[in-house]
């Protein structure tokens, strides 16, 4: 009895520690030290670039504050003192390609070589996503970009084991943390040779464009587990002219994707086309229409020219660009709606025009910012808070699937708006015949 109560008090210490060694990882991720114990060391970064110039890996510095300071600074330079790199706080970033590192796998057994300890970490399906380098002063942090198929690059959210996770958290901001602890994906971009802090580096050849493409970069991908099950569920075979009209819209939201880049106009999935992408990853096959968002401070009198030089005739013109503005078009008798947003107090709106009787609505959703996701091979914005925006325009039935809708009346957040008067009607009110 007594070597069982024993045996029962040891067993119930070590769970006891383990489970507070649990609860203290919990706590230190949960939290991020902004107390930094260590600063860099310089000559932990030449030893960076010289493994990857022993490995044929370029390495290229990522980090946006210290890339933004150098460039508006770029001709402060004092022989033998550390301007910029040294002022990091948390981990210096850099980049590498996952094709280079895949390509040159002596790159981690040089770094080894040179005194770094690295700590590895990879996605759930096994793919290199982060690096941290030890050696004298704070480590260095390695992040991998991966290009896609559709042409940007993707860099993964840190993930790992949870004593790795804490024993890099320590040297962490709350806002760097944040940072890489999302997807996030970036436009393709050049690089050139530079010399900071009298260090040869290699960095993004348009430093501000970097800066602003690294500001909105959050990445959120299809939730391909949800697509599967709603095809499970509710999806039947579809009929040849569902396949064509897919086909088609693709190529409609490729081709207004191409127009507004040229035109630097940000614009995102809206609507039945949002919905489609949340629900099933997918064009739903009945919905006969592409549907985009656009921030009315973002229209530009160039937008209707430019896309009826690329084929696309203007079906109709709604409102005015200080109110209720909505454009559509067609091309091969698939419509492309554009729907300008208002911002008001903490709400964003959209406006909607009853061609015969003048009558005004909107579209209310609580304000949202935007995420980049890729949707059929194509790289385009989201709101961020997804489904909220969903729930807002389908209510909370939204994952069942409708085909009977009244733009009038079947959203939950339409409003009546009033109308136009009939002095404006010419003016705010365009219907091709």
């Amino acid at each position: 009895m007594i070597k069982k109560k024993r045996l029962a008090i040891i067993l119930g210490v070590v769970f006891g520690i383990i489970l507070l060694d649990q609860l203290y990882l919990h706590f230190w991720l949960s939290s991020p030290n902004t107390t930094f114990q260590r600063h860099l060391d310089i000559e932990d970064v030449r030893q960076l670039i010289r493994a990857g110039e022993d490995a044929s890996v370029t390495t290229i510095l990522f980090d946006p504050v210290i890339l933004q300071a150098w460039r508006n600074n770029a001709d402060v330079a004092v022989p033998g003192v550390c301007i910029f790199l040294c002022h990091v706080i948390g981990p210096l970033t850099f980049a590498v390609t996952a094709a280079q590192l895949r390509d040159k796998p002596v790159f981690l057994s040089r770094l080894a070589q040179l005194g770094f300890t690295v700590t590895l970490f990879d996605t759930p399906d096994g793919k290199r996503s982060h690096i941290f380098l030890f050696r004298h002063g704070s480590p260095l942090h390695l992040t991998v970009l991966e290009m896609t198929p559709a042409g940007y690059l993707r860099q993964h959210s840190l993930t790992g084991p949870p004593h790795n996770m804490a024993v890099v958290k320590q040297y962490i901001t709350k806002d760097a943390w944040n940072q890489i602890k999302v997807d996030r994906a970036y436009e393709r971009f050049s690089t050139r040779d530079a010399k900071i802090d009298g260090i040869d580096l290699t960095v993004p050849s348009d430093v501000m464009a970097f800066v602003q493409d690294y500001r909105s970069a959050q990445y959120m991908p299809c939730n391909e587990s949800r697509a599967t099950f709603y095809n499970l569920k509710h999806m039947k075979d579809e009929t040849a002219e569902e396949v064509r009209f897919k086909h088609k819209a693709w190529k409609l939201l490729a081709k207004a994707k191409t127009i507004l880049d040229q035109l630097k106009v940000p614009f995102w999935l809206s609507s039945g086309t949002l919905l489609g992408f949340y629900r099933q990853c997918d064009i739903i096959p009945w919905a006969m229409d592409v549907d985009i968002g656009v921030f009315i401070e973002d229209y530009t009198v160039r937008l209707i020219p430019e896309f009826e030089k690329r084929g696309l005739i203007i079906t109709h013109k709604f409102g005015r660009v200080s109110d209720s503005l909505e454009l559509s078009f067609k091309e091969e008798e698939v419509k492309l709606d554009i729907f300008f947003f208002y911002t008001e107090g903490a709400t964003m709106w959209n406006g909607g025009t009853q061609a015969k009787t003048g009558k005004k609505f909107k579209y209310v959703f609580p304000a949202f910012t935007m995420c980049w996701t890729e949707f059929l091979d194509l790289k385009v914005r989201i709101p961020c808070h997804t489904e909220e925006y969903i729930r807002a325009n389908y209510g909370l039935s939204w994952f069942t699937p409708i085909k009977e809708w009244d733009w009038k009346s079947s959203p939950p957040n339409v409003r009546e708006n009033g109308e136009w008067l009939p002095s404006e009607r010419a003016d705010v009110i365009f219907v091709k015949e």
